[in-house]
């Protein structure tokens, strides 16, 4: 491999080991005889000899020479081995620094890009090398991008055209809209906004021309300048959107609350339906469902009950309650669950799962997962790496199994505090979830070890200046200042660093992402006025004194009884869900890894879009091909549903039924089933007529804040959240935890009063507004608004 620079012309430069997939591409095309901006390629080789410091002499005359060659005002671009494969793309991932003049300005820029480009390689599990295109800066009238493909429905006739005055790079970067046109054989559609029909004309042309060159849908980067079309850049569209198949019939309803963002077959292939062990606690109970059945669409997971009798896609009006309590002496399934609920209820069940978890189920879990992360996998031979698969698959089987009798117990004890608070005092949800504020240890224990860690960082000498200088090795910075703290922080990710984000083990989980792990130890959490424990205790003093007194030990047991329970529902979802799961992306990772070695698919990355058994058939010798092609669709229908998300519910929607003519024992085990269900999946509510309130919402965390906004979608943008912004985001799980300090309060698209957002949020002691169904679209990041947690509305700030 060469260490002398390259002009685009030579043939060397079309070689991506050499410079780069950007500048390889740009070469090709220079031969092909397409309008690129001359330009010299520094290869890897060279800028290997860089590591900090002033620039060696080598790449000081490289970019001497460059800019002698190539003028005054040049463009300095990332061109990495590892930035398009078959199945991705990582356009914007690495840098471009535009207008730049003078050799030590072009060494500062390339330096920059060296910088940005080991970050985001790190950032996307890539490896690989990086090279530098040095351009000469095409002074545009218009530049910006466009697509042989339609990137929003892969309509294939059309080409989509998107433009801004002057350098391309901040429409590039998202900074700003531009217009948007669509160029269909001459006709040209769109708000131009004051560029050309004709201009449109000759850019859809020229990406037709590069489409036809290289054979496959393009991306291209092109300026305009004296009316003549400059091509920068041309990246294949390496996957289309796919329509997928959604359920067909009546009752289904998007599962937003768990799965904000779109699922990956990987999840999907562990969690969808409900096993034996799991339906055997609903028929345990008598529960008047006798499962769930989901279906996945590109991502999107819909779901719906399997009602105890009768068609799960019956619509319309439920039956009357004395229908519904005749059918229950009459229908023998009822009967049978009426029968298993007095028996759950008599030999005390839920009570018995709880006293289970304490004494020996939670221990135990804990032991066996620690057994299991400890085993080194890339020592195992395929067999023995299979071998492990069952073992991780099995203890999550029991671990959901271990969930669902718990939910049960939880559910129960929590239905009665509310409904006596509520029929005594008429207090809301919000009201009352506030009197188990501070009672979730679980919720804040990460955050908790994460505090210790700053404390000692700030009274380390050196410690904070380490990590800074290395954001993207924090353990390493620490080695070198404090062994034991270095040991702390490791001690920190393996323990948390694996919680799973949107339940979804085949997205990258904090412990991958060691910059952010840097930048939650570098960030200081605003003060808390008071302790949430303390606030609860004195709300629940205020409701015992309301209440009448004929009805205080009544209220102080169904307190003491949901207080006792209240801390399982996170503690439980981390112990037998977030970390099991991690075991399978430990796994995945390593299957992964082994096939992309040998070449079976593209990356380590495709590996979670394939689905366990796949993964496992290919490692252990199975057919493997046509995976890469599977890979693409299953990439492909997920592009869609971003693009263009499905609606909330498909079919009718049967209500409720009303069960107060239930017998009473089938009556008393569902009751609180319902309505907790009611209480995690809310129906979305409308926002008032007042100008100043933004959004509607769930009101659940009281309190007030203010705060700028700051949307974050998915686990790739949690490193934005400053400390004192509205955390704005489509849904949380435990793994969101350590970032609640860092916030103001909480706005969610999805969620309810008894969601880990709610409960999050009261440990934090930060008012929350969830179930607002458009708070990602509907805020925009530095607005100014104001939470208001007890009324469930969102409102404008001045």
């Amino acid at each position: 491999m060469t260490a002398q620079p390259l002009p685009l012309d030579d043939p060397q430069a079309r070689e991506p080991a050499v410079a780069g997939a950007k500048a390889a591409g740009l070469a090709g095309l220079v031969a092909a005889g397409f309008d690129v901006p001359e330009g010299v390629v520094l290869p890897p080789k060279l800028l290997a000899t860089w590591t900090d410091g002033a620039a060696p002499g080598p790449v000081r005359a490289a970019v001497e020479a460059a800019c002698a060659r190539l003028g005054p005002r040049l463009a300095v671009r990332s061109s990495a081995t590892w930035e398009d494969g078959a199945t991705s793309a990582h356009a914007g991932a690495t840098a471009t620094v535009l207008d730049v003049s003078g050799v030590d300005a072009v060494l500062d820029a390339v330096r920059h890009c060296l910088d940005a480009g080991a970050a985001a390689r790190q950032s996307h599990g890539a490896s690989g090398t990086l090279a530098i295109l040095v351009q000469r800066l095409v002074d545009a009238d218009y530049a910006g991008v466009a697509f042989t493909a339609d990137p929003l429905t892969g309509e294939r006739d059309v080409v989509r055209v998107a433009a801004t005055k002057g350098l391309g790079e901040a429409l590039v970067q998202g900074e700003v809209v531009g217009t948007d046109v669509t160029v269909r054989g001459d006709e040209v559609d769109g708000n131009l906004n004051g560029f050309s029909p004709d201009a449109a004309r000759q850019v859809a042309g020229l990406a037709r021309k590069v489409e036809h060159a290289l054979g496959a849908p393009q991306d291209i980067e092109w300026a305009i300048s004296d009316d003549r079309v400059w091509l920068l850049q041309a990246r294949p569209i390496t996957v289309l959107p796919v329509e997928p198949r959604r359920p067909q019939g009546n009752n289904w309803q998007k599962n937003v609350t768990h799965f904000p963002e779109p699922v990956t077959p990987f999840a999907w292939s562990l969690m969808h339906g409900v096993s034996p062990e799991v339906r055997s606690v609903f028929d345990d109970m008598g529960l008047l469902v006798r499962g769930l059945e989901e279906e996945f669409a590109g991502g999107e997971i819909y779901g719906r009950v399997l009602p105890a009798f009768g068609s799960a896609d019956a619509a319309g009006k439920a039956p009357p309650a004395i229908v519904l309590g005749i059918a229950a002496r009459l229908v023998p399934e009822l009967r049978r669950r009426t029968a298993a609920a007095r028996r759950a209820i008599e030999a005390g069940l839920p009570e018995r799962w709880e006293r289970e978890w304490h004494a020996t189920d939670r221990d135990e879990m804990v032991r066996q997962v620690a057994e299991l992360a400890a085993v080194d996998l890339a020592a195992l031979d395929d067999a023995a790496l299979d071998a492990h698969l069952d073992r991780c698959l099995a203890l999550a089987a029991h671990g959901a199994l271990i969930h669902f009798r718990l939910m049960i117990p939880l559910f129960l004890n929590l239905y009665r505090l509310h409904r006596l608070v509520a029929d005594e005092l008429g207090w809301d949800d919000a009201t009352i979830a506030g009197m188990f504020a501070g009672h979730s240890p679980a919720s804040r224990h990460s955050e908790a070890a994460m505090q210790e860690l700053r404390d000692r960082v700030d009274s380390t000498s050196g410690a904070r200046d380490a990590l800074e200088a290395d954001p993207d090795d924090p353990v390493g910075a620490l080695r070198g200042i404090d062994g034991a703290l270095a040991d702390a922080l490791s001690d920190w990710i393996d323990e948390h660093g694996w919680a799973m984000v949107n339940y979804d083990p085949g997205v990258p989980v904090l412990a991958e992402r060691p910059r952010m792990v840097t930048q939650l130890v570098l960030r200081t959490p605003p003060q808390q006025d008071e302790d949430e424990r303390d606030a609860a205790n004195r709300l629940a003093a205020r409701a015992r004194e309301a209440i009448a007194p004929a009805r205080r030990a009544a209220f102080d047991d169904a307190l003491a009884s949901a207080r006792a329970i209240y801390p399982v529902r996170e503690d439980n979802t981390i112990i037998v869900g977030d970390r099991p799961q991690a075991l399978l992306r430990r796994w995945m990772l390593e299957a992964a890894a082994r096939l992309a070695a040998r070449g079976v698919i593209p990356s380590q990355a495709d590996g979670a879009y394939l689905t366990v058994d796949e993964l496992r058939a290919a490692v252990t010798g199975g057919a493997t091909g046509g995976l890469t092609a599977v890979i693409v669709k299953r990439r492909g229908e997920e592009a869609w549903v971003r693009a263009n998300p499905g609606p909330l519910y498909i079919g009718k929607q049967a209500p409720p039924p009303d069960i107060s003519r239930l017998p009473e024992p089938l009556r008393r085990v569902n009751e609180p089933i319902m309505w907790a269900i009611s209480h995690e999946f809310p129906q979305p509510v409308e926002a008032t007529a007042d100008a100043d309130v933004l959004l509607a919402g769930v009101a659940a965390a009281a309190g007030v804040a203010e705060g700028t906004v700051r949307v974050i979608r998915g686990y790739e943008e949690m490193g934005r959240l400053e400390p004192g912004d509205v955390l704005v985001c489509q849904v949380t799980s435990p793994s969101w935890a350590p970032l609640f300090p860092l916030a103001a309060a909480v706005v969610a698209d999805g969620g309810g009063a008894l969601s880990h957002a709610a409960i999050a949020a009261r440990e934090h002691g930060l008012p929350a507004v969830l179930g607002t169904s458009t708070a990602t679209s509907a805020l925009q990041d530095g607005q100014r608004v104001r939470v208001d947690g007890t009324r469930g509305l969102v409102l404008a700030v001045d």
